[in-house]
């Protein structure tokens, strides 16, 4: 199951060829998999079952390493660290949803540390210089990229377009974005964990 989770759908030639059984066991499985509700079936092959947010909250699958937001996998040259006043660690998948939960947590949030996106170093997400909006999307919409230097966000936003700005003009951008739209939470977060592409 860890490795449907992962891709997202798997074809029956892959499965037959990693589990090393007939294609008739593979369908064996996957009909009592898909009747537990584990996996749903597509043609040629299976397909994990996409939850929203609210549902993988109430089934505990925020686990550690996946953004407290979307419910991603970080990368280290997205990476959004927070420390709670509490001592909690939580990390989120990128700057968008880093941002998305100061918005959320409040004075509840310390500190936070993001990934410059060119070199993928820590530094303070309240001294970077934050381009938000560019055509560069390499994770949640809108997109929000964070670098150490200015001179190096300059040239980002010349090639890739967007909006520069530090951390309260990034906490204020995806503010409005959010107040837009009339859901829980920010809605491409939202459409990213339940599957959908916004």
């Amino acid at each position: 199951m860890g490795w449907l989770e992962a891709e997202g759908t798997l074809s029956l030639a892959e499965m037959v060829s990693r589990f090393g059984v007939s294609k008739m066991t593979i369908h064996r499985d996957l009909d009592l998999l898909e009747q537990r509700q584990a996996l749903k079936r597509i043609h040629g092959g299976a397909a994990r079952i996409e939850r929203t947010p609210r549902e993988l909250r109430a089934e505990g699958k925020n686990g550690p390493g996946s953004c407290l937001i979307c419910y991603r996998s970080p990368t280290q040259h997205l990476l959004y660290s927070l420390t709670m006043k509490n001592g909690q660690q939580a990390v989120a998948c990128c700057p968008h949803c880093g941002i998305s939960a100061h918005l959320i947590r409040g004075e509840q949030v310390a500190m936070a540390l993001t990934a410059d996106y060119l070199t993928g170093r820590l530094h303070s997400a309240q001294h970077s210089y934050f381009v938000m909006g560019s055509i560069a999307v390499p994770c949640c919409k809108p997109s929000m990229l964070t670098f150490a230097d200015e001179e190096m966000a300059k040239r980002f936003q010349m090639g890739f377009g967007g909006t520069l700005g530090r951390f309260s003009e990034a906490l204020e951008y995806l503010q409005r974005d959010m107040s837009m739209h009339d859901t829980e939470g920010c809605p491409h977060c939202a459409a990213a964990a339940s599957g959908r592409r916004s």
